[in-house]
């Protein structure tokens, strides 16, 4: 496995080391991993000049070109899945063409819809799910005809470099490049003059700076932000059979997922039954490190340090207001050697308590009860973000009501939260701007041309 621990950015094709390194942390083990470059200024200007040379070559290319390249990347990364998986863990602890549309064609006019590439896109990637989150940015910008610059969270740099480093003999210099760097990079990309379109994925808070800093360009950003998603129990399920789901669905990747079920309301007749439920499921689960690649764990390490902060403040805020765990302690036994958080339970915390309104982006849930259908919908509507959600409910008609008035961008009905690639993915209110995903999300690395051809010849004059 040697080349991989080996990394380097790619610009233009070619392996960049650059004269700075840093490093990621193994967050079961808080050890050192391997040197990864920093990008700089130059390096910069360099790959968005690669990228810009690249563009007329490669937006011109036929689609099923371009669809014969992403599959044979495809092939690479399942060459290398055994070893991508042991970066993955170590590191994070873990279609169809658009053509173009007829609005018209009459004796009069051909009136065209046609879709084009932006240009050079930037995918700004997150910690939380490196690698296929990065996928869904590159495969979407690549097969619309864009070149791609790719900056993986300095958390988990090596899946995504290594990926663009074995992939670059597929595709021309500089139609996919690589370039992790230090805080300033993000903002050199974002602000540089050279860029055609952000793609961004991860909080809030980073999310409109971006905004704020495309806004003197005008350059066009996806952003997929943060959620505190609800998850609905209507009282005529099992909870047997639904809590264990619910639990996964709470905290799966140690609640590390921006569509977890963040809060969960349990309908007051069944919310004792499915408050032990949920307990003694979670219970069951292998909680431990995953450096050792152990079989068997459920919920590995919180990814880094900035991120455990603040889950512990969490677990302390409803430590010191007296709120009842369910299920485990403020008190966490071997965080000196690693961000492991054993999972809580928050027993019917009230609606002000910062578990019910922040997210935690952590392994600490809390359930609720309700009665009435509007206050529940009420509450759980009653937050900035909005970009999932869940109904639990053996009347079908009843949970499509509910999620028809969840205000959320992807609602699941008798479901743990699963995005699909098919499915487009965006959110409501501070959860984002734009999508990503399925068809329609292609359509975020495109730019609409409308072409108005009058059939009449033009009448004959002149010289």
């Amino acid at each position: 496995m040697n080349e991989f621990t080996l990394f380097a950015n790619t610009i233009d094709g070619q392996s960049s080391t650059g004269c700075r390194v840093t490093h990621g942390v193994d967050p079961s083990t808080k050890t050192k991993l391997w040197d990864v470059p920093v990008a700089s200024a130059q390096d910069v200007d360099e790959a968005v000049s690669a990228a810009r040379a690249a563009f007329a070559g490669w937006s011109g290319t036929t689609w099923s070109h371009r669809q014969e390249l992403i599959l044979a990347a495809r092939q690479v990364l399942q060459g290398t899945k055994a070893k991508m998986a042991t970066l993955l863990t170590k590191e994070s602890g873990k279609p169809e063409p658009l053509e173009d549309r007829v609005i018209q064609d009459d004796d009069e006019l051909l009136l065209t819809l046609h879709q084009r590439p932006v240009g050079v896109v930037v995918a700004i990637c997150p910690w939380n799910y490196p690698l296929v989150l990065a996928m869904g940015k590159i495969a979407a910008a690549l097969i619309t005809g864009n070149c791609v610059i790719v900056k993986p969270s300095p958390f988990t740099p090596y899946s995504i470099l290594k990926f663009v480093e074995l992939t670059r003999d597929i595709f021309p210099p500089g139609v996919l490049q690589a370039l992790n760097g230090d805080d300033t990079l993000g903002p050199a990309l974002c602000s540089h003059r050279g860029i055609d379109k952000i793609s961004f994925t991860g909080s809030i808070a980073t999310g409109k700076k971006i905004a704020e800093t495309a806004a003197k360009t005008l350059t066009p950003v996806t952003l997929e932000l943060g959620g505190n998603s609800a998850s609905i129990i209507c009282p005529d399920v099992d909870p047997a059979v639904v809590a264990p789901q619910v639990a996964v669905g709470s905290f799966l990747n140690s609640g590390q997922l921006c569509v977890a079920s963040k809060r969960v309301y349990v309908h007051e007749d069944i919310y004792d039954e499915f408050l032990k439920a949920m307990v003694e499921s979670v219970k069951q689960w292998k909680v431990g490190p995953t450096s050792g690649l152990e079989a068997g764990i459920m919920l590995g390490p919180i990814q880094n340090e900035m991120q455990y902060n603040i889950v512990q403040r969490f677990f302390h805020d409803a430590s010191q207001n007296g709120y009842t765990f369910a299920l485990g302690s403020h008190q966490q036994e071997g965080s000196a050697n690693s961000f492991l958080i054993k999972p809580a339970i928050i027993d019917n915390p009230p609606d002000h308590a910062l578990v019910v309104t922040g997210e935690a982006f952590g392994p600490i849930v809390p359930l609720m009860k309700w009665k009435d259908e509007d206050d529940v919908i009420r509450r759980a509507n009653d937050t900035i973000t909005g970009l999932g959600g869940a109904v639990w409910s053996n009347d079908i008609d009843q949970a499509k009501r509910l999620a028809d008035r969840i205000e959320a961008g992807t609602i699941w009905i008798n479901s743990a939260e699963k995005p699909l690639p098919q499915a487009h993915f965006a959110g409501h209110k501070e959860s984002g701007l734009g999508g990503e995903w399925g068809r329609e999300g292609l359509f975020q690395y495109c730019r609409p041309k409308v072409v108005h051809c009058y059939k009449a010849k033009p009448v004959a004059g002149g010289k």
